[in-house]
Parts: structure tokens; C-alpha cells; sequence
């Protein structure tokens, strides 16, 4: 995209009206907290400290406006604290201008640099900027510039406060609709255990797209819910291919034992996303589920399109779980070794042939024998069981 056209679209979205729902209970949450943190800055140092506070319990307030179901109350956090840390280096060199210009120039780049990092981690960055060229000016000595930045970081810490006790439950329409549809593909996995053929209820499958008709909340989802409905219907089939003893698996058997044990494996971690995605909270693994899917024998007992319907199911899961889980470091290393790529978060290479090059064709399917190499080994299709 040329210059021209990126600001031509960015002028066009800059002077458009968007209409969205609006959040009241949001709104009312961190204007509490910039109430009090006003009102205890005041008793206690004056009132530039207070203008100093307000500053830093709004910034704290603004993060929590961001496109996410879940509660963040770091990013609070980290905002006040941010601003504390800026305003009292700006205070200290703000006698020397080279210094001071220098630290501005630092701090504008530092701040284009974390929109990488995501709009919201940018909005504090870039608002850190501008408010210092007003909070540098209020405290006149070391001590009150000290005594400012401490109460910056209090009202982080009043607004994180109000995070974790006075909880809003944002887009819950839509992750019901989610919930519901992962829960549908769990029991339809159960029910496959008993009948191989077990027909799929469509009804609570249509929960995801009747929860984002709206075209505007289409536009301003979080990224979690983008894309996650067409994650659920993908699991169906792939559900449905794996139980088919027309696909290769007897209807009895030691593979066939192996089959209701990965879809009862798989119907609890749906189960455990679903929750996952309902509640808020951090996916939990129960560990059983995850040793169905780690046995080393599956290798060995299933081949053929029934090996390769077991690694795509372990690669959706990997998916879901990505989903509900919604990042985190710990998180997404697991995540990155559930979907098989050996911690990297890549997918496993592809089988490919000289034959086959240019000519349209699919690869050669991997013999058993290959397939239970380390590329696409079993024993990464799950984590680990979730330390929480």
C-alpha cells in the first residue's frame, strides 16, 4: 500500500462515525476509580499532586477500553506505573533542555515502536508522551516529583483494584455463542463413542454467526472471537471422519478402543475451552485428556486417514486452546508444542516428492512408520497439563 493510499484510508476512517454499543458499567467503573484516586491525592498532598493523579488513573482507565473479553488488571497496572516513571525522569532533566529532548525523542520512538506490540499497548505508550510535557511541570522539587509519580502508580492501582473486585462481563452474547458451539462439538464427540454414524444437531451450531450479525461488532470483535466460529465447524468433520469405520477403523478393535479414547479426550478439552470462554478464566487441561492424546502408541495403532483425522483433530485443539486461552507466555509455548511444532509454534513440514513438484498432485501420504517420527509425532498433538 502506498502512502498516499494508507493516508487517504486513514483519513477516511478518522472522520467516519461508528456507531457502537455503548458500555455504561465500563465507563462508571473507571470514572470510580479516577474519583477516588482524586479524592485520596487531595487529602493527602494537594492539589497538583491530584491533577498529577488524575492523569495516571485516566491513562489506567484507557487500557481498560480494550477489544478483549478478559479482565487485564496489569494493564493498569502498567500504565500508571509508566507514566510515574516518565514524568519523573522529565522533572529530573527537564533543567537541561538537550537532556529533556533527548529523553522526548527517546520516549516518541519508544511509543511508535509499541504499536507493534498491539493498539493498546500503543494508546498508553503515545498518551505517556503527552501527558509528560503536562505532569513535568507541576512538582517543584525531587521530593514532589517523587511524591507524583508514587501517586500515578496508585491510581494504576486503585483501577486494577476495581478490575479484579467489580468484574464487567464484556461480549457475552457472542462468547455464550461461542461457548455453546465448542460445548455442541463436545457432546457431539461423546455421542460418537456409542454410535460411529451419530447424525450432528445443526441448531446449536448456528449460535456463533446469530451472535455476530451485527456488521458493526463484526468489525470491533475482539481478536479471540475473530475467525473462531469457522474453528468450531471445522472440528465437526474431523470429529466425524475419525469415528467412521468406513474411514479404516474397525468397529472393534484395539484401534477402535483407541478412537473413543481420543474423542472422549477431545470432548473434555471442548468442554474446557467452552468454560474457558464463558467464565473468563484460564483454560484448565485435565490431565487425562491430555495423556489420551500423548500415548505413544497412537502412532502405531492408527494409519492411514484415520492417523491423519487424529493429528488434524490434535492441531484444532491446539486452536481452541489458543483461542480461549487468549496469550500469555506460559500459555502460548504450550500452545506452540500442542499444535506440533516442537516449541516454535510452526506447524510439521509436509511430506513432498520430486514426482510430485508442479504437477497439481498431493504429496504421498507418510507410512505409518513415518508418521510416528519426531516431526509429526502424537506426543505433540497436547500440552502438558495447565500449572493452574
Amino acid at each position: 500500500m502506498s502512502w498516499f493510499r494508507a493516508l487517504r484510508k486513514a483519513a477516511r476512517s478518522g472522520l467516519s462515525v461508528q456507531r457502537t454499543r455503548l458500555e455504561p458499567l465500563l465507563a462508571l467503573r473507571g470514572a470510580a476509580g479516577l474519583a477516588i484516586t482524586v479524592w485520596v491525592s487531595m487529602w493527602a498532598l494537594g492539589p497538583e499532586a491530584a491533577v498529577s493523579s488524575a492523569f495516571g488513573a485516566f491513562q489506567a482507565a484507557i487500557a481498560t477500553f480494550q477489544r478483549s473479553w478478559r479482565p487485564r488488571p496489569e494493564l493498569a497496572l502498567a500504565s500508571g506505573t509508566s507514566l510515574a516513571v516518565s514524568t519523573f525522569l522529565g522533572y529530573l532533566t527537564i533543567s537541561h533542555l538537550a537532556l529533556f529532548v533527548a529523553l522526548l525523542v527517546l520516549w516518541t520512538f519508544a511509543a511508535g515502536l509499541t504499536w507493534a506490540a498491539g493498539p493498546t499497548a500503543g494508546l498508553i505508550a503515545s498518551s505517556n508522551v503527552a501527558m509528560m510535557l503536562v505532569t513535568v511541570t507541576l512538582p517543584t522539587s525531587v521530593a514532589q516529583a517523587a511524591g507524583h509519580a508514587a501517586m500515578m502508580i496508585f491510581g494504576g492501582l486503585v483501577q486494577a483494584a476495581l478490575i479484579v473486585l467489580v468484574p464487567v462481563r464484556r461480549w457475552g452474547r457472542h462468547r455464550d455463542a461461542l461457548a455453546d458451539a465448542l460445548a455442541a462439538e463436545a457432546d457431539y464427540a461423546r455421542r460418537l463413542r456409542h454410535d460411529p454414524v451419530a447424525p450432528f444437531d445443526p441448531c446449536p451450531d448456528g449460535g456463533p454467526r446469530s451472535g455476530r450479525r451485527d456488521p458493526r461488532q463484526a468489525r470491533r470483535r475482539p481478536a479471540e472471537l475473530h475467525g473462531a466460529r469457522g474453528l468450531a465447524e471445522r472440528i465437526r468433520p474431523v470429529l466425524a471422519s475419525l469415528a467412521d469405520p468406513a474411514v479404516g477403523v474397525p468397529e472393534e478393535g484395539r484401534a477402535r478402543d483407541l478412537v473413543r479414547e481420543l474423542l472422549g479426550a477431545a470432548a473434555t478439552i471442548l468442554d474446557a475451552a467452552a468454560g474457558a470462554i464463558r467464565r473468563g478464566d484460564p483454560v484448565e487441561l485435565p490431565p487425562a485428556a491430555v495423556a489420551a492424546f500423548s500415548t505413544p502408541a497412537t502412532g502405531a495403532v492408527l494409519t492411514g486417514p484415520a492417523h491423519r483425522a487424529a493429528s488434524r483433530l490434535g492441531r484444532l485443539l491446539g486452536d481452541v486452546v489458543e483461542t480461549a486461552s487468549g496469550g500469555g507466555a506460559g500459555r502460548l509455548q504450550q500452545v506452540s508444542t500442542l499444535k506440533g511444532g516442537g516449541g516454535t509454534g510452526q506447524r510439521p513440514p509436509v511430506a513432498t516428492s520430486e514426482s510430485g513438484r508442479g504437477t497439481g498432485q498431493r504429496p504421498p501420504v507418510a507410512t505409518p512408520e513415518a508418521s510416528a517420527g519426531p516431526p509429526s509425532s502424537p506426543k505433540t498433538l497436547l500440552p502438558p497439563p495447565s500449572p493452574h
